[in-house]
């Protein structure tokens, strides 16, 4: 039991550790069959997001015309963020690669972002 408890913890670090870094939009994939109209659209109403994950389990989020600032930390596969108003996100976390991290927005609907360079 101590071993699976054990394997678990170093797992969660991983993966909070290996979020780490900044992060920029690179595609919509929307679960529906939407027009490639709306599918522009959305894609645009995304396109200004980016955000950088730190060690110090701070963040700084661009959304469109909005920033925000405040704190992060991963949680049963989720990360939760709570913003410096005390406003707390939760978004599911569905696939990480080295520089390409998947999230889900709604159920079906993602966003790809790609570590920033």
């Amino acid at each position: 039991m101590k071993t699976i408890i054990l394997v678990s913890l170093f797992f969660l670090q991983f993966q909070t550790s290996d979020l780490v870094g900044k992060w920029s939009f690179s595609k919509f994939e929307p679960s529906k069959n939407l027009d490639n109209e709306s599918k522009a659209i959305a894609s645009n109403a995304f396109s200004k997001f980016s955000f950088e994950f730190r060690n110090d389990a701070t963040y700084d989020m661009n959304k469109s015309r909005k920033k925000e600032s405040g704190t992060w930390k991963t949680e049963a596969g989720f990360i939760v963020t709570t913003n410096s108003d005390g406003f707390t996100d939760k978004i599911k976390f569905i696939q990480k690669h080295k520089d390409t991290l998947r999230l889900e927005i709604e159920a079906g609907d993602f966003i790809v972002f790609n570590r920033a360079q």
